[in-house]
């Protein structure tokens, strides 16, 4: 009973899904109809994050690719795209592993603007390990006996098949003035999570992605990038998030593909972290920090994360115009 009540608390406490500070790194997991938005014609992007060491690790990874599907159309196109997520946390290793494929069409609205409807069907796949478990059985009746029996759940893994939908705006005067808007649904139909589902039910709550991500030229070598996210999931948990980086071209030939990127963000009520990015050519490395402010302690919840993304153009990138579509 012990063991039962110490899964339920951590599956109600910490059952949201992953989430990046740098959420705009991380495109399939921010809104399926983000597949194919951005000027290119192939994306290969992975995202990692460690924080709350000084309580229990937590450890996320995604790595996802996507590409455009005849972009030369006139009147929209297709695109498809993969991804891998994984979590890791807690004391038992608690281990979230997520497939998903994802698929987009952009309906072209006019010479900038492009409307997105997208779909993405996974397959989820929780476990945790037993035999890190101590319970209350190994207590001797003066003491904790690590010899003694501990409980153990009859089932400790799940895989189960979701589906999440979105729709993404985008309008794009120039390779350095664009702007995404949209909403993602994620768990459509809420499957269930429970590790014995004979016994009981845990409906995976749906989670609602409410973003907008944009850049604007400011001056010749330097473009502003604001990001802002709300996502709310089931009943209590929701965050607002807050992005704002400087990007500085270094170079002066006109391709303006190598930049430094600084920026700050804000995760309401939680947590602030800096930010810093390299753009060379084709390569993009971002890392932040977060510092945590919470009631828990910034000391305890303070972690690194790390993004990569690496795009192919079938053209060159030139001032403007990176593609045949943007």
């Amino acid at each position: 009973m012990f063991l039962c009540l110490t899964v339920l608390i951590y599956c109600n406490g910490n059952g949201q899904d992953i989430h990046y500070s740098q959420f705009f790194n991380s495109p399939l997991n921010l809104n399926p109809a983000l597949t194919g938005a951005f000027g290119g014609e192939q994306r290969i992007t992975a995202n990692y994050k460690n924080q709350w060491n000084g309580l229990s690790p937590y450890n996320t990874f995604t790595a996802a690719y996507d590409r455009k599907l005849s972009p030369s159309d006139t009147t929209g196109f297709f695109s498809v795209g993969g991804h891998l997520n994984y979590d890791k946390a807690g004391d038992l290793g608690f281990q979230i592993i997520n497939l998903g494929l994802s698929a987009s069409y952009a309906l072209k609205l006019n010479n900038i603007s492009y409307l997105s409807p997208g779909l993405q069907v996974g397959i989820n796949s929780r476990n945790f390990d037993n035999s890190a478990a101590t319970t209350a059985t190994q207590f001797d009746g003066e003491s904790f006996d690590p010899s003694l029996p501990a409980e153990m759940l009859p089932d400790n893994s799940k895989v189960f098949v979701d589906v999440s939908a979105g729709l993404n705006y985008r309008r794009q005067v120039s390779y350095r003035d664009y702007i995404n808007a949209g909403v993602g649904l994620y768990h459509l139909l809420s499957p269930d999570q429970a590790y014995n589902s004979a016994q009981s039910s845990a409906g995976l709550d749906r989670r609602l992605s409410i973003y907008a991500l944009g850049s604007f030229s400011v001056t010749n070598k330097l473009d502003l990038l604001p990001n802002i996210l709300f996502a709310k999931q089931g009943s209590a948990k929701q965050e607002i998030v807050l992005n704002g980086q400087g990007k500085i071209y270094l170079n002066k030939n006109k391709e303006r593909n190598i930049a430094l990127y600084l920026g700050l963000g804000l995760r309401l009520s939680d947590a602030w972290y800096p930010m810093i990015a390299f753009q060379y050519k084709n390569y993009y490395g971002s890392f932040s920090y977060d510092i945590t402010t919470s009631e828990l302690g910034s000391a305890k919840g303070n972690g690194p994360e790390f993004a990569f993304r690496y795009l192919f153009y079938n053209v060159p990138l030139a001032p403007f115009k990176p593609c045949p579509i943007y």
